[in-house]
This record gives structure tokens, sequence and C-alpha cells, in this order.
């Protein structure tokens, strides 16, 4: 069929984009997206040329959850149309596993049912040279777009093995990224702790603290984490808790842990837990009404 079909490696696409544009390794908890959906669109955009403007059939976003719940930047481009969001792990180092054999099941699938005429990789990986000949072999063109460079993060075999090479350059990624100066879960971990109210007594861990001491020390907690959390970022909570109720990992660490240190190292029960989150939620929202209204 003619159209074609998008397949980004994020963690090639992160560590390869910041190097071409900041000039240096960033770790990638350091560089967020100004907008995925603007991302996104730029990025079809791009692939558009290299596929002779064929119609997409998907864009296809393969990336490691950074724990039990999405990421922020993961629950947003999962929402967007045309995208496919598949996830591998992050081992005890921080390397995303099982990304490349997605890829490659993806490609080949595609190809084999003549779902794609054509193939647009923003990978660098040698590992889907063998993926790419395959895709070749059922008529697919296979293309490369590097982050940068290719001479130095696209694997020379797998150059030779795609049909063409093109780049995003630095440029493209600057106007996408945003280095932050420090992460996000730094900036809110730096958020003052309250204190304890007057006259409260540190509760064991075993002990039960009332609804409303939970409720006042998260209160006063997210308050000060709000005050930390950039515009673009708030803008993509809102949108988060617009369709679903869990606390992306980034915030919800944090958040529990402060809201513990407040209560001289409580240890919540699940329903203390999803009262203190479901605060949070309310808040992020109540935030964003009233910067509205203002």
């Amino acid at each position: 069929m003619d159209r074609y079909a998008i397949f980004v490696d994020a963690g090639y696409f992160f560590a390869a984009g910041a190097q071409a544009t900041f000039g240096n390794q960033t770790p990638r908890k350091q560089i967020a997206l100004k907008s995925p959906a603007a991302m996104l669109a730029d990025l079809c955009g791009k692939a558009s040329l290299v596929a002779d403007r064929l119609p997409l059939l998907r864009t296809y976003w393969y990336d490691a959850m950074p724990g039990p719940r999405l990421s922020l930047e993961q629950s947003a481009l999962a929402m967007l149309t045309g995208i496919k969001l598949r996830l591998g792990v992050l081992n005890s180092v921080g390397e995303q596993k099982g990304v490349d054999s997605q890829i490659v099941t993806d490609l080949i699938d595609l190809a084999r049912n003549r779902a794609i005429a054509d193939a647009v990789l923003v990978t660098g990986d040698e590992d889907l040279r063998i993926a790419v000949q395959v895709a070749q072999s059922y008529g697919v063109r296979v293309h490369i777009l590097a982050a940068g460079d290719p001479s130095k993060n696209v694997s020379s075999t797998l150059q030779m093995e795609a049909d063409s090479v093109a780049v995003l350059d630095a440029d493209w990624f600057a106007a996408h990224f945003e280095l932050l100066p420090a992460t996000a879960q730094a900036s809110i971990a730096a958020a003052p702790v309250p204190a304890a109210p007057a006259g409260q007594v540190a509760t064991p861990a075993t002990g039960t603290p009332a609804a409303d001491e939970i409720g006042t020390a998260a209160t006063v907690v997210i308050e000060a984490m709000l005050k930390t959390i950039a515009p673009e970022q708030l803008e993509q909570l809102v949108q988060h808790f617009s369709t679903q109720q869990t606390v992306p990992p980034e915030y919800d660490r944090p958040l529990v842990a402060k809201v513990s240190v407040a209560l001289s190292g409580r240890r919540f029960i699940g329903a203390e837990m999803r009262h203190i989150r479901g605060l949070f939620v309310r808040a992020v929202k109540d935030h964003s009404s009233a910067a509205e209204t203002t």
C-alpha cells in the first residue's frame, strides 16, 4: 500500500538530538519537549519529504517506562492523534531494553503485510540492519532520518543498507528541545518541606494520623511544588489530568516523600496515598483555572 510509517527510537532521539543541539551528552531527565504536538507535526513534515509525500499510516514511538507509570511526556505523546507508543523497560543502569526487538517486529510485520511502501527510521542502531534488509525484500524502501551528523551517530552499515539518509539538524532540535537547568524532580525536591503543625506529636509508622493532618501537610507541599513547575510542564500536567487521574512518577515520588517527611517519616497506607495524589490532581486543575481567569 502506498503509505509510509515513522519509527522513532526515543532513546536515540533524545541522546543524539541533545548532542547535536547542546554539544555534549545530556541526561535524558534534563531534556524536555517544548510541545510534543508541535514536535510530532514537524517530525511528520520532515519524514514526509523523505517518503515522497506519501500518506502517513502512523508514527511508532519506542521508549522505556521510567517506573510503574508513564512519564508526563510519554502520556502526552500517547494521547496525540496518529502515534503509537511502544514501551520497553529500563535496566538498573538506565539503559533501554526490549526497544530494538519491538522496532524489528513492527517493521517486518508491516512490510510483510504490505501495509507500507516506505519506512522512515529515526535511529542509528546497527542491530536493525537485518530488519531493514528483510523489509526491503518485501519491496519497502527504508530511510534513515538521523539526529544530527549521521557520521557520528548512525552505524555505517545501517547507512549502507538504507535507501536514503536524511538529517534532523541542530536547529530542528533546538526548536523543540528545552534544556532544564535542573531536572523537574530535582527542582521539586528542592521545594521546602512544611514543618509539622504546632503541637503535633511525631506519629509512629504503625499509627494513623488524622486525615486532616495529612491533608494539611500535603496542601503545603503541593503549593511549594507548583511554584517550581515550569508553565509548559504545568500545561502538560493539566492535559494529562483531563484524561486520567494517575500522577506521573517524576511528580509522584517527591510528592509522597515530602508529605512523609512533613509528618515525621510517616509511611502511608494505600488509601492515604490515594488521598494525597487526589489533592495534587485537584490543585493542578485549580491552579490552571485560576491562571486562566487572571
